[in-house]
């Protein structure tokens, strides 16, 4: 199965390459055969050029198409066979996969909303997708990737760290299952991430597997894990709450080991883990993309995610990227946030701040989220004897979270004992987050924006319903050119939030 042409060099003018294919297998439409497949488009895209994390991405949608055929085309007991054929061309490559099976719809390949799990991986995977039917000559799907002509970094990508290019494979008859994680098993968890991630996971909790297990028992951690028949955690897909109050929570620990790659077992999960957090009364998942490629926006965005904001130099360097060369490595990354809906939206009532109106408006639209906008009014205001601030502090990332549940007469000073407090313990950010329903957020906004905090997004349902979100940088340096941005909406709040900075530093 393996392509002649794999003795070719490795480094190549891209711009003087015609079109041409490289390899041209048929296999039969049996999922054990599937990892060779996936190994052979890694091999001839390593070896013509793609770059890791392209052809990580070229793996996992060519998966995903070949995995419908598999279990779609043909009827149970019947034989059948498929194409795949890899392409070369001056910008790009791509991957035909051809069966004369059982038709189906291609359409939801083409809607601009899919709902299919499977086909919001393959848009978040590729730069193009096209469907066709050929009649007696059956169906095809293409897959393209775009060479990655201009890059932010030269690296090899954290996800590909202590993975061999020839790790074997385990074998297809050891079946996998999907469950819920325990928290016995977070040993075995970190065993993965390591394997996956080596140590460069943000989640730093994740490699302290008595920490983590402690998590899980909380409620703040839902994980799904798939197990082999040693009960051996192969895959892991995880949600994250801050306070097990939470509405929201944050999606994140993607993993599948090597071995067991090329059964789709990533969709599985991604199906499981929506339902699961669905159930017990979750909202939506957000996510945060870093900005030093546009890679992981890009995947957002096409996965249905929507962009509601920027934290400036959310993270130190060394947190994210330990293993990364990147021409500015002394300053904090910035975050794209994104937030996507689990189940349908609620309408509900906020009270936005004056000076930031218009662009909540626009998030808010953007985002497909039904608000009644009304005014605050000053004299009506109900404030509680005391202030309840929840506050969460890492101090490997030196960050702070604080929150503002209810506020009372003596927020503004308990905010600043806050601010003073951390900037002491040498805390570089602080993010504040406080609630849209809440009149006192429209009427205070103009006194803490004087303590130097500045606005950034909003974070729907994320204080048992929207909040805003401002930050706090406590002598730290941020440079506006070092963040790379995908869509056109994340570039007109990016540098409405840089106004917003530049205001107080």
């Amino acid at each position: 199965m393996t392509p002649s042409t794999v003795d070719k060099p490795s480094t190549i003018d891209r711009n003087k390459v015609d079109k041409e294919i490289l390899a041209s297998l048929k296999f039969k439409a049996e999922l054990k055969l599937l990892p060779i497949v996936l190994r052979a488009v890694r091999d001839v895209a390593c070896r013509y050029g793609l770059d890791e994390v392209s052809i990580r991405d070229l793996e996992l949608a060519t998966e995903e198409a070949c995995h419908n055929v598999i279990e779609h085309a043909y009827e149970p007991g019947e034989e059948g066979y498929y194409k795949v054929k890899i392409h070369r061309e001056p910008t790009c490559f791509r991957i035909t996969v051809r069966d004369e099976g059982m038709p189906f719809n291609l359409q939801r390949l083409n809607e601009d909303e899919p709902s299919d799990i499977g086909v919001k991986l393959m848009r978040a995977c590729t730069d193009e997708i096209k469907s066709k039917y050929l009649g007696k000559r059956g169906k095809v799907v293409e897959l393209v990737k775009n060479f990655p002509f201009e890059t932010v970094v030269d690296v090899e990508p954290s996800s590909t760290i202590n993975q061999p290019s020839n790790v074997d494979l385990a074998p297809e008859s050891e079946k996998v299952n999907l469950r819920l994680m325990r928290s016995d098993e977070t040993v075995s968890l970190a065993r993965l991430i390591y394997r996956v991630y080596g140590y460069t996971y943000p989640h730093e909790d994740i490699y302290y597997p008595e920490k983590f297990a402690s998590l899980i028992e909380s409620g703040l951690v839902t994980s799904c894990v798939a197990v082999n028949e040693e009960d051996e955690i192969v895959g892991h897909l995880g949600v994250f709450l801050e306070t097990p109050e939470d509405h929201v929570g944050e999606s994140a620990l993607a993993a599948v080991d090597p071995r067991y790659r090329g059964r789709g077992l990533f969709p599985r999960m991604k199906k499981m883990m929506m339902e699961e957090v669905a159930s017990k009364g979750i909202l939506g998942l957000y996510s945060r993309a870093v900005t030093v490629h546009v890679a992981s926006q890009k995947s957002n965005v096409k996965m249905g995610s929507k962009e509601t904001g920027f934290v400036l130099a959310h993270s130190p360097p060394t947190a994210i990227f330990k293993k990364m060369k990147t021409e500015i490595a002394d300053i904090r990354r910035t975050v794209a946030l994104f937030y996507v809906p689990v189940v349908p939206d609620r309408e509900q009532t906020v009270f936005l701040p004056h000076p930031h109106q218009i662009i909540i408006s626009k998030i808010y639209q953007h985002a497909e989220l039904p608000r009644v906008f009304k005014k605050a009014d000053p004299d009506n205001v109900d404030l509680a004897p005391h202030s309840h601030i929840h506050s969460h502090v890492l101090p490997e990332m030196a960050s702070a979270f604080l929150r503002v549940k209810e506020f009372g007469v003596d927020f503004l000073d308990e905010l600043r004992l806050h601010v003073r407090d951390l900037k002491e313990q040498k805390i570089e950010l602080i993010v504040l987050d406080l609630p849209l329903k809440d009149q006192g957020t429209a009427t205070l906004y103009p006194k803490i924006e004087k303590m130097g905090f500045f606005f950034c997004g909003i974070m729907p349902e994320y204080l048992d319903g929207d909040s805003i979100r401002l930050q706090y940088l406590n002598n730290v340096a941020f440079d506006p050119e070092s963040v790379d941005i995908y869509s056109e909406f994340a570039h007109e709040i990016f540098d409405y939030v840089v106004a917003e900075w530049r205001k107080h530093y």
